[in-house]
């Protein structure tokens, strides 16, 4: 795996302080495949931001809101000011945001600089394309893209588009922004057995939060 260039990229000294273990846990996990990285030419670890932040979100730890919007996707919106004022209000500054109004500029993006997540506005790209082919056409252009279709009628979108309300502000942060996960909190057995072991680990099962791992302060 390789960084890319102008991505904020972490040191194992930077995960392991935001773990609060020591550099042989975070070395240890590394070897064991608990968390995606990648070695410099120097062979000297380093993580990418989004993985970072997944990682932390899935072993039980809060995500730090820099490390949040560090790591966070961006999003293309298609519509209308009213439409990007709407999604800029939902989304605040936890995604990077670009916008066009016509769905024709968006097919343009998609081919030389494409986002991670389509916002749409099915009644404004309406007035322009078919909404579906149009859709399907960025889709096979961006095989790896999200599209959140804003629309209030749960008819004539294509089945990778998730629909929310044109007006559901809650339910598109909901669903673009995840909200940090309350540290898990380790029985103090499962803490100095995974002293012992340095690792992600608990009594009953072979991986649990590294939130339980030796070395927390907590």
């Amino acid at each position: 795996m390789a960084g890319v260039r102008g991505e904020k990229l972490l040191t194992a000294s930077d995960l392991a302080a935001l773990c609060e273990v020591d550099l042989k846990t975070i070395h240890n996990w590394v070897d064991r495949g608990r968390i995606a990285h990648f070695r410099t030419p120097g062979r000297h670890l380093r993580f990418r931001a989004a993985d970072v932040a997944e990682f932390l979100r899935a072993w039980g730890y809060s995500v730090p809101r820099e490390l949040a919007r560090a790591s966070a996707k961006s999003g293309l919106v298609v519509g209308s000011k009213d439409t990007l004022a709407h999604v800029t209000r939902a989304l605040g500054d936890m995604m990077p945001l670009r916008d066009v109004k016509h769905p024709y500029d968006a097919l343009v993006l998609a081919g030389s600089d494409p986002p991670d997540v389509f916002i749409v506005d099915a009644k404004a790209a309406a007035a322009d394309v078919d909404v579906a082919h149009w859709m399907e056409a960025l889709e096979r252009a961006c095989r790896d893209a999200r599209f959140v279709v804003l629309s209030d009628e749960a008819t004539g979108l294509p089945p990778f588009a998730t629909r929310v309300g044109r007006t559901d502000a809650q339910g598109l942060r909901t669903l673009l922004v995840p909200e940090p996960v309350a540290p898990a909190v380790a029985a103090p057995g499962q803490v100095a057995a995974a002293a012992n072991a340095n690792e992600p680990a608990a009594a009953a099962q072979e991986e649990l939060p590294p939130r339980a791992a030796g070395g927390s302060s907590r």
